[in-house]
This record gives structure tokens, sequence and C-alpha cells, in this order.
């Protein structure tokens, strides 16, 4: 009788792999099934309006100005973008109920993993839990506002060359928010909405490849997700603080500094400046916060360095780990929010 002939064993390496590549495909295309249904909430709202504007008298006069139509959109962009992150969110909700909808998906804890590989499914980890004290939440507010510093001295020194560095997205919200929705958007549902995908669902999915990875990979992914080469810089290096801070102890934790950075010091102090200073004054106080915060950011690394050092040593992911950076939701997603933000960026460089 022939014996069956028995399948030749897998290379080890390539089976390590495919493992990667899958468990990168998860919770990455998550985030660009979550990232379709933003762009289709504010295309189904943006008809909506601009259809119930069309057919007011005030939208006929609209139609008839052109120039004023752009006014229209800037008002009701708020509730447009309010409407796609909630439509967002409850996708994620419905794809992600069992985390979401648990104390320690908020709160940080031990919990059992669903995800990564097989023989860690269904094992207990942390994923946050650690107790926040005064002091450490003034360093990480320090090290965004550390952040947002550098960002706006670096685009300094580029307009002092001639070089201005445009931000489409920038420009738009700063059109844009003169309304009660929008600045509801951008200092509280926006960024619960962020925090929940990118640190809530995402990172904390690819926690099982090593804590590094996850920090780092969900920031880069939230960078670009933003389709803007000025604000997408400064949402990565603000993602690897937020990432830490929900890492290590909570995304409620992360979502309060997220809120606090939006609201506050992008928000209100930068709102109340720009009113009631002139243009010289706001220009000093924009160099004197810039410099205060890059400051605070060095003295922070000074200090805590070494256990910042000591920590990325600590939770190092195995060899060939960021092989899972050849996955193909990965790929898709740099190449379509890259692509974006560069042509944006170009085409404003060139005055489009």
């Amino acid at each position: 009788m022939p014996q069956a002939m028995s399948a030749p064993p897998q290379d080890p390496r390539t089976a390590w792999r495919r493992r990667l590549r899958r468990m990168v495909n998860r919770p990455v295309g998550l985030s660009l099934a979550y990232e379709l249904v933003v762009n289709a909430g504010v295309i189904v709202a943006m008809v909506v309006v601009m259809a119930t504007v069309a057919v007011t008298d005030h939208g006929v006069r609209v139609n008839l100005g052109g120039s004023s139509a752009d006014d229209v959109v800037n008002r009701w962009t708020g509730v447009m973008s309010l409407f796609s992150v909630l439509c967002a969110f409850g996708f994620l909700l419905l794809m992600r109920r069992r985390d979401i909808l648990t104390r320690e998906f908020w709160l940080g804890g031990a919990h059992v993993d669903r995800y990564g590989e097989p023989e860690r499914i269904g094992r207990v980890s942390r994923y946050g839990g650690a107790r926040m004290r005064p002091l450490w939440f003034l360093v990480f507010v320090a090290l965004c506002l550390g952040v947002q510093g550098a960002t706006i001295l670096i685009q300094m020194g580029f307009s002092a060359i001639g070089i201005d560095l445009v931000s489409p997205t920038l420009d738009d919200i700063s059109a844009s928010a003169t309304t009660v929705s929008m600045w509801l958007y951008i200092g509280l549902v926006g960024p619960i909405c962020e925090e929940v995908m990118f640190r809530g669902v995402l990172m904390k999915e690819l926690k099982p490849l090593g804590r590094d990875f996850a920090i780092l990979t969900s920031a880069l992914l939230f960078g670009l997700f933003h389709g803007d080469v000025v604000q997408g810089v400064f949402a990565f290096l603000l993602g690897l603080v937020l990432g830490f801070v929900a890492m290590e102890y909570s995304l409620v934790w992360a979502i309060a500094l997220h809120v606090f950075n939006n609201a506050i010091l992008s928000g209100v102090i930068d709102g109340l400046a720009s009113h009631y200073l002139g243009d010289t004054g706001y220009l000093v106080y924009s160099v004197a916060l810039s410099l205060i915060g890059v400051i605070a950011a060095i003295v922070v690394f000074a200090v805590y360095g070494r256990g910042l050092t000591a920590y990325v040593r600590a939770h190092r992911s195995a060899p060939g780990t960021y092989f899972g950076w050849t996955a193909w939701t990965f790929i898709l997603c740099v190449v379509l929010n890259g692509g974006q933000a560069l042509i944006s960026f170009v085409t404003a460089m060139l005055g489009g």
C-alpha cells in the first residue's frame, strides 16, 4: 500500500512572518475601516447640509454669491465632523463591544488577551492600571507642550528663511473653529473617539507583539490618519506620549491629556491670546510659550531619560517583529494617508 505523503515542515521564520502579518492586519484593518466610516460620514453629512441649505432662500443667495458658500461650509463643519466621528464610534462599538464595554478598557488593569498569537489568547495580562500622580500628569503635560512648542518653532524657523510650512488641515480648522459644534468636536468628542480607536483598540491589540512596537505603530498610524504633513508630525510625537500614558496608566488618562491639549493648550489659551493680543503680542506669546515647552521637555528628559531608556529596553519586541509593517493593511494605510498628506502639502505650498 502506498503511504500518504506528509506535508513538508514549514520554515519557522516564514511561519512567524505570516503570524505577524495576521496579527497586524486585524487591528490595522479595523483602523482603515474606521477611517472609511469617518470619510463616508463626512460625505453624507455634507450632502445633507448642502441639500438643505440649497432649498432655502439663504441657500439661493449663497449659490449666487459664490465665495459665501465657504462660510456656510465652515459654519456646518462642526456638525458634519461630530456626525462622522460618532458614526465611526458606533462602528467601533459594534465591532469591539466586548472590549469597549468593560471597566478595564477605560480604567486599565488585568484583562484576558483575545488577540495575538494562539498560545497567548486566554492569558491574563495588564493594560494600564498604574496610579497617576499629579506630578506625573504635569510631566506629561510638559511633554505635550514641548511637542507643540517644537512644532511651532520649526515652522517659525522655516518662515524666517522664506519657506512657510503650510498645514491645510490646521487652516481649515482655524477657519471653521467659530461654532460651538466645532469646539465640541475639537476639544472633546474628537479626542475621545481617536483615543478609543488608536490607543484603546489598535494599540491594545498590538500589545502582544511588544509594548514598544504597539506604542510606536499606533503613534505612526495616528499621525498618518491626519492626512497632513505638519499636523501629522505633531500627531505622531503626541501619539508617543499618549500611547505611553494609555499603556501604563489608562485610556481615561490618555483621553484627559488629549482633551487638555486640544481644548486648553491649543483652544482656550491660544484663542484668548489671539483675541486680546495684537499681531506682535501674539507672536511674542507664541515664541515664549514654545520656548517654555521645549525647555520643559528637555528638563523632563534630563531627569527621567534614564528611566525612559530602561523602559524601552525592557519592552523591546522580539527580533523581526517590525516585519509586521509589511502587512498589506499597514502598507495600504501608509500609501493612502501618506500620499494624501504629501499631495495636499505640495499643493498648498505651491499655492493651489
